[in-house]
């Protein structure tokens, strides 16, 4: 590994990529992310636009003139909206306060083209990525609005300032060196798309649309087998927990506020409900803001937990446990197996603050560990000669 400074040019042969630090209004849990602009020589440049904000530096040099502006520019459609019916841990579980619901494929686009490529006048073309990921289990097969064919001739269809591709798997993109030439696309060999998978999911997918039913959430990870052991690992972890949400958007929001639901707020402001802990117990956790630390309550239903504490998260037993040896990430579970309610914006949810608290910039340990596991478990196909 040799580690270089941003901007600084790497050269492969006639390539020259140079990476730019993520925009300062990033997302603190995603300003690790650098973005790549690539040339071939004096050739048209593609800017990749991922997973960040676009970066300011990038956006200075090329007003300034000393970067042209991108011929392609290649934006991350993360989205992962869940279809209605669908527990998850971006729905907020407050009546009346779920914005996920009232987002649209169209409000998917007007972000990701005119929001987030506002400063690049210029682009020519666009590619779409991302939105690929499949939660774990999962009855509703594809989140909504990731067919990126579809987006990318919506698109096409609505505006007239670039040319939207949506690439699928082992679709390459061509970048001609000639401003008025166009780009081109065909198929690589070396790239298979599993079309049996595919189609299952897509069966799955319309469905679920058709009638979700009731859906019950269930854990990623398997029962510890040792269950004692595993409560001591989860409790001396709250502590740490606890002061950990204090810097957060979420613990900054619950400190400030006096009132809620259920009247006067005492200094329990957010809760933690481990579901399945031992003896099939659910446990209950409490953050008290007068000592910053998660202490244990006496377990109530969701509905009364919803009316007493403005924040509230909801887990599996195993799950927490599991993120806490590093066996899964935080995103696995946000992703499939959370749910989670609180006031104020969409980024004061718990769920935020334990991106901000878990994620592998943070925890770094726990990221190395879970690709360690994922890394062992990954085996050589049979042969067929």
């Amino acid at each position: 590994m040799h580690r270089i400074d941003h901007t600084t040019p790497i050269e492969l042969g006639d390539l020259r990529v140079a990476l730019y630090p993520a925009g300062a209004r990033t997302l603190f849990w995603e300003d690790r992310v650098v973005q790549p602009c690539l040339r071939v020589g004096d050739g048209p440049a593609v800017f990749v636009a991922v997973d960040a904000d676009l970066s300011d530096l990038y956006v200075q040099q090329v007003t300034e003139g000393t970067q042209p502006v991108p011929r392609v520019a290649v934006v991350s459609n993360n989205s992962q909206i869940v279809p209605p019916g669908m527990p998850a841990s971006s729905v907020n579980l407050l009546p009346g306060m779920d914005g996920t619901r009232h987002k649209t494929g169209l409000s998917v686009l007007n972000q990701l083209l005119l929001e987030v490529l506002a400063p690049l006048d210029g682009v020519q073309d666009v590619a779409l990525c991302g939105n690929g990921f499949l939660p774990p289990a999962s009855p509703h097969g594809p989140f909504l609005y990731s067919d990126h064919p579809r987006m990318a001739a919506a698109a096409n269809e609505l505006q007239n300032l670039f040319r939207v591709y949506g690439p699928r798997p082992g679709e390459r993109l061509t970048v001609p060196a000639l401003p008025a030439q166009k780009v081109t696309a065909d198929q690589v060999g070396w790239v298979q798309i599993d079309n049996d998978y595919e189609y299952e999911a897509l069966v799955a997918h319309a469905a679920f649309l058709a009638d979700p039913g009731t859906v019950e959430l269930a854990p990623l990870a398997d029962e510890p087998t040792d269950q004692d052991q595993a409560l001591k690992v989860v409790t001396a972890e709250l502590p740490r927990l606890g002061r950990e949400l204090l810097a957060t958007a979420t613990g900054m929001l619950a400190c400030s506020i006096h009132e809620y639901l259920s009247g006067t707020l005492g200094p329990h402001r957010a809760v933690l409900r481990l579901k399945d802990g031992p003896g099939g117990e659910l446990l209950q956790f409490a953050w008290d803001v007068t000592t910053a630390d998660f202490v244990q309550v006496e377990a109530t239903g969701r509905e009364e937990a919803m009316a007493t504490y403005p924040f509230g998260a909801e887990m599996f037993f195993q799950d927490y446990l599991a993120l806490l040896k590093g066996r899964l990430q935080v995103w696995d579970v946000a992703g499939g197996a959370m749910e989670c309610w609180h006031i104020g914006r969409p980024l004061d949810s718990l769920v935020y603050a334990l991106f901000g608290i878990y994620g592998e910039h943070q925890r770094p340990d726990l990221a190395a560990r879970s690709y360690a596991t994922m890394a062992a478990a990954i085996t050589a196909p049979t042969s067929t000669r």
